[in-house]
């Protein structure tokens, strides 16, 4: 008997994993193997598979010789079936329902194996023949459930993690090796990754992607903007730097990221973006103004950091009351709401001091350019320095 807690993100056993082939007894020696290897590991407790073993029963398979005599596997096993479950050779009406009439062998013959490998089986001509000489009798255990997977046999091995002693998936990576070897060593057996490990990887699987698009409108909009192409490369360099916020965040509060972590930290993005687009976008507008890029950066950080921490402190008091809500409805959104919070408030403390500086090193790289290409080192259009013969100090047009 197992208690999980419900909770967000892919839930179920901590490690599950199938094995997978045609022939169930090498599926089941490949899943006592698993079980072997999570049995080494101290944080793995509660190891089990769920190939459900059956009752006790006999087999039956017929001799070289059964079938010149003209038994068959079916006719033997109606014959066999006959003697121990019984005929119905005739019904009776009943008032209320009708009775059957059963014929068997004797109790004593059919909870005896002895006794039943002495019994006498008939061929198409009517001929008794002892059991023991048309078929070989051994007995097994069969299986309670079969479970398949593409028409084939599936055993899933099963277990639970302390968490306070191991991580699941990087207990599930440190068997890879051991696990493909398994597969070299039984042909024909797959392991694959079942329950939680298949969700968390098709989640992660498809998380890029939405990555890769929501990072590629972001440009073509920033692009269309400011007509440039590496202005919003730019704009986009501070996305990185809210990683910090939101790990430190985690740690801080107490929460583990998942996969609503990840999910929060595309919509961080879009958000952080909004900081550089606030500064960004002044910046141009003065230094279409005053030639000089120093001063066109220091003016508009004096005059955009007010906006910018407006905006950062509304989004973050906006979160607080999701982040200190402790129903259980809420706590399945708290890691994504602090990724955002923590996330932009690191993302807006690194904005203002890296934004400047990476824009003078942009400039910095186009005039190093421009004079390998062309001997200008200094072009007033794109560094904003004076011309010889006009003062340092800019005014700035009104």
């Amino acid at each position: 008997m197992r208690f999980e807690p419900i909770s967000g993100g892919p839930g179920g056993v901590a490690i599950s994993l199938g094995v997978v082939s045609s022939d169930g007894e090498r599926s089941q020696a490949v899943a006592d193997r698993i079980k072997e290897m999570l049995g080494e590991i101290e944080a793995v407790f509660d190891i089990e598979d769920d190939a459900d073993a059956g009752q006790r029963e006999l087999r039956f398979d017929l001799k070289d010789g059964a079938t010149e005599m003209g038994f068959t596997r079916a006719s033997l096993g109606e014959q066999i079936r006959g003697a121990v479950f019984g005929l119905e050779p005739h019904t009776f009406a009943g008032n209320r329902e009708d009775v059957k009439v059963r014929v068997t062998l004797p109790k004593s013959v059919r909870s005896s194996p002895v006794a039943l490998e002495e019994t006498y089986v008939f061929t198409p001509d009517g001929r008794a023949v002892p059991l023991i000489e048309v078929a070989t009798i051994d007995e097994g255990r069969g299986f309670a459930t079969v479970r398949r997977l593409d028409r084939e046999r599936i055993i899933t091995v099963s277990a639970d993690v302390n968490r306070q002693l191991g991580n699941p998936e990087e207990i599930v990576a440190s068997l890879d090796a051991k696990l493909t070897s398994l597969e070299r060593e039984f042909p024909g057996v797959r392991i694959i990754e079942r329950g939680r490990q298949k969700e968390v990887s098709d989640s992660f699987a498809t998380l890029p992607l939405g990555m890769a698009v929501a990072f590629g409108l972001i440009f073509v909009t920033l692009a269309w903007l400011f007509s440039s192409y590496t202005q919003p490369l730019i704009v986009m360099a501070a996305i990185p730097f809210a990683t910090v916020g939101m790990i430190w965040g985690h740690i801080a509060l107490g929460f583990a990221m998942t996969f609503l972590s990840l999910i929060g930290f595309v919509a961080l993005s879009g958000i952080v973006v909004n900081d550089s687009l606030i500064f960004m976008e002044f910046f141009n507008e003065r230094k279409r103004r005053v030639k000089s890029l120093p001063l066109a950066l220091v003016r508009a950080g004096r005059a955009r950091l007010r906006p910018i921490l407006l905006t950062t402190i509304t989004t973050v008091l906006g979160l607080t009351p999701l982040m200190l809500e402790q129903s259980f409805q809420a706590r399945f959104l708290i890691p994504m709401a602090i990724t955002i919070a923590c996330g932009l408030i690191s993302a807006t403390a690194i904005i203002l001091l890296v934004l400047p500086a990476m824009l003078a090193i942009l400039s910095d790289i186009k005039a190093l350019l421009r004079f390998v290409w062309s001997g200008n080192m200094h072009p007033e259009h794109d560094l904003g320095f004076p011309q010889a013969g006009e003062p340092v100090r800019q005014i700035e047009k009104p």
